[in-house]
Order: structure tokens, then sequence, then C-alpha cells
């Protein structure tokens, strides 16, 4: 067996060989046996290690461990604030956690070059919907095709980029969506008759969807119709409209003691004495007012959810959930001493004093009374309500805003603007 006589003065990697064994210097001992040399094509380890391992390099030579696990792992940076994308995203996940709006701007090629086929995936578990904001590049969303700009990424919603051209992205999982915005229109309610007078009818409800479009809203909201004199019809409740949007009609008036008659509307006013003609409401915004079954009885203002009562209480408004909280809306003034309809009918006056409808929730104002001045009530004003998903730049109006299931509302009870 040859004797062991390892190099005096070794170089780092330098291999020793003998009797059938091999050993490698790595700069501070002699390690092996039973090592192949690097030079013989061997990887210098000093064990084989365990079944399954990897070899890996540590910069001086090749180490035996464990194989990857196979997850993919995505860097995190958080962002609760306004942020543009920059190179170093590249392959990371932008985490938010908002309190409030928050625009997450994809910047044009010339400003932040990422390569084609960079990955980027943003996480929303914010209280707010992310805005995002795409001038100067296309997105393009599955099963949606090129999104507006701006466009939303949803609470509790995660989406991936993959760019795949100089200014195209393509989002391959999760939910980008053009913002949109829910909104209510009611319109004013019209005025109770006098003297033991039909009650009015509520003023239209239109409601609906629709996506937001960058530009001016003008809002144009209707006054209640004022309350009939002595024997006389209510007036009619004022329209409401939004630009674009379809027209809430006034409330009808409630008739006068049979010599005045009640009006059509958003919903129909009741009418008076031994009037027994309906008057009609809108189709799709409100009902029929009630009529009178005597000569000294009145019928109740017609509701949007349901028609006025024959001698008596107003029709049923609807309810609206669009501020977060259920309220009813549009319900058609009382005759005879009896309840408006729920959603801001007027009571309508007999012995008693009636009520006038209340204000901003369109409901139509109960009928007169039986003694001097013999009046009747006013309608409600109307209101217009927008639930955005994207805030609104500017307002004006003074319109109230309060933010709900990630949208920011705005309930203007005057009119005004609202600019996206």
């Amino acid at each position: 067996m040859t004797a062991l006589n390892f190099p005096a003065s070794p170089t780092e990697g330098q291999v020793y060989t003998a009797n059938g064994s091999s050993w490698i210097w790595n700069g501070t001992v002699w390690v092996g046996g039973n090592v192949t040399p690097a030079t013989a094509g061997g990887t210098g380890l000093t064990s084989s290690g365990a079944a399954g391992n990897v070899l890996t390099s540590d910069g001086t030579g090749w180490v035996s461990g464990a194989a990857p696990s196979g997850a993919v792992e995505y860097p995190q940076n958080v962002q609760n604030g306004n942020y543009t994308l920059v190179l170093d995203d590249a392959g990371k996940q932008i985490y938010s956690a908002n309190t409030g709006a928050q625009i997450i701007t994809i910047p044009t090629n010339a400003s932040v070059a990422f390569p084609i086929r960079t990955v980027i995936t943003i996480v929303n578990m914010g209280v707010s919907s992310i805005i995002l904001s795409t001038t100067g590049v296309s997105v393009v969303a599955n099963g949606v095709g090129a999104i507006l700009n701006p466009s939303i990424i949803k609470t509790n919603n995660t989406i991936q980029l993959i760019k795949t051209s100089t200014n195209t992205w393509s989002s391959t999982f999760g939910t980008v969506m053009s913002p949109e915005m829910s909104y209510l229109m009611i319109a004013g309610g019209g005025g109770g008759g006098g003297y033991r007078g039909g009650g009015g009818g509520a003023g239209g409800l239109v409601s609906g969807i629709k996506n937001v479009t960058t530009g001016t809203l003008t809002i144009t909201v209707g006054a209640g119709g004022a309350g009939g004199g002595a024997f006389d019809a209510g007036g009619v409740g004022g329209n409401t409209s939004v630009t674009g949007l379809t027209t809430a009609i006034g409330g009808g008036a409630g008739a006068g003691s049979g010599n005045a008659t009640n009006s059509a509307g958003g919903s129909g006013g009741g009418t008076s004495g031994s009037n027994t003609v309906a008057s009609a409401g809108t189709a799709g915004q409100g009902n029929a007012g009630g009529t009178s079954s005597s000569t000294y009885s009145s019928g109740g203002g017609g509701g949007a959810g349901a028609a006025g009562n024959v001698s008596g209480a107003g029709g049923a408004g609807l309810a609206s959930s669009i501020t977060g909280t259920s309220i009813f809306y549009a319900g058609g003034g009382g005759a005879n001493g009896l309840a408006g309809g729920v959603g801001g009918g007027g009571l309508g006056g007999n012995t008693l004093a009636g009520t006038a409808g209340t204000a901003n929730r369109g409901g139509g104002g109960g009928g007169g009374v039986t003694y001097s001045p013999y009046l009747g009530y006013a309608g409600g004003s109307g209101v217009v309500i927008i639930a955005s998903d994207l805030p609104a730049a500017s307002t004006t109006g003074s319109p109230i805003v309060t933010t709900s299931n990630g949208k920011t509302i705005y309930k203007f009870t005057t009119s005004g603007t609202i600019t996206f």
C-alpha cells in the first residue's frame, strides 16, 4: 500500500490520489477519500449524499443537498397607497391592505422598460377597490378583452399580469373590471289635494347599473309638488334626471274635493269625491293612484311598489340598499286620515292635520283636512344616489359622500354635477 504523502503547499481545489482514493484541498484541510477528482470528470464531493439529493455549487465546489420543493415564491412588495410599478417589481406580488381609495399605475414601456414575459401579481386585501391606471398601456383581461382606462380590481381579488408586447399586458387570472356605478333616481312627490283631497303620487323611481365613463354628469333633483289649496288639486312633483339616463317622472297630484282632477305621474295621485277614475303611474317607475268610494272619501296616492288604496292609505314604496343600508323610497301620500305608503308618503289629513311627503325620499303629500284652511300637503323632494367603483374627480352641489362595500357613494339632495 502506498503511503499517504499529501503535498506540503497545496492550492485550493488541488486533488491528491493514493490507494484508490482521492482527497481535495478546500483551502484549509484535505477532505475526501474515495472521491473522483473534478479534473477527471468528478465532483470533488466527500460523500455520495442522501438518495434524491441534487448537486449545487457553493461557489467553490459542488455540494449535495435536498431537491427544491417545487413551490413558486413571489416576493412581496406591500403598497397601501397610490403606487407606480417599478422594474424591481418583476416577479413580485404587490400586496395591498388599503383603508381607502388607491391607484396602481402600469407605466408605459418608455417610462419603465419591463422585459416582455415579465410577470407581476397584484393582491387586493384592502377595503376599497384598487383603481388600475393604464394610460398608454393596453391590458387584455381573460373573458373580458381590452379593459377601459381606468379599471378596477375589487376587494379580495388577485390578478396576475404578463407583459406580452411593448405596451400590452395580459391578465391571466383574477378579474379586472371596467368600473361601474349603481344609481338610484327619485323624482319629487306630488302634492295632496285640498279639503278631503286625494293623496299625492310618489315620485318616479329609476335604478340601474352602468359603466363609469370619464366626463361630467349633470344631475337635476326634482322638487316636491305643492299642497293643494282649498278644494284644489295639489301640484305635480318635479322630474329628476342624470345625463345619459332615463328621467324619473314627478309624482301626480292628488285631486281636490270633487271639483278638481287628480293627475298621472311617476305614480298617480289619488282621486277625491265621486271620481272613480284612477290616475296612471309611469311604467317601470310607479303605480296608479287610488280611487274614492263615496263623495266624502278620497284615494291614496300611488307608490313605487304598489297602487294607492281605495279611500285611504298611500301605496307602498320600494326598498334600496344602494347606500349600504336598506331604505324605502317613493311611498304614496295618504288620504282620509290614513297613513302614507312606507317610503316617505305623507299622512292624510282629516279632522287632524296630515303631513308632507318626506324630503329626499320622493313621498307623496297627504290629502287636505276638513277644516279651514282646507289645504293639502306638499310632496317630498327627490334624490339622486350614485355608488361608484371609481371615486369622482370632483362634484358640485355638495353631495353627501360615504363609502360602503368598496364603493364611494354620492347622495345628491340638490342639483349638481359629478365628474369622473
